[in-house]
C-alpha cells in the first residue's frame, strides 16, 4: 500500500486525510492520478505544501499533500493533509 509514490517519494495519508478518503471512496491510486491530472488550487500555500483540484462533473475534488520526514519509513514523504469535495459555482 505504501510503495505508491508521487514525484519520487512515498504518498502516505494522516489519520484524518484517511477518513476523508474512505468518506469519498477513494484510494491512494486514484489521489495520484488527481494530483498528475488536477490543476494548481488559487490559493496560496506554505513551501513544500501542494493543493491540487480536480473536476469530475459539476464538482471539485480538493487535495492538499505535504512533504515531511517519517520516523516509520526514515526518509521524506507526502503527506496527505487533507481531501475535500465541493460544488462549483455557476457564471
Amino acid at each position: 500500500m505504501f510503495d505508491i509514490k508521487y514525484r519520487g517519494l512515498k504518498l502516505v495519508p494522516s489519520y484524518s486525510a484517511t477518513r476523508e478518503l474512505m468518506r469519498y471512496g477513494f484510494d491512494l491510486y486514484d489521489v495520484v492520478s488527481m494530483l498528475e491530472l488536477g490543476y494548481s488550487a488559487p490559493r496560496k500555500r506554505k513551501k513544500d505544501v501542494i493543493e491540487k483540484w480536480f473536476d469530475n462533473g459539476n464538482k471539485t475534488y480538493n487535495i492538499v499533500i505535504g512533504k515531511d520526514y517519517n520516523e516509520k519509513f526514515k526518509e521524506e514523504v507526502w503527506i496527505i493533509i487533507h481531501v475535500g469535495k465541493f460544488a462549483r459555482r455557476k457564471k
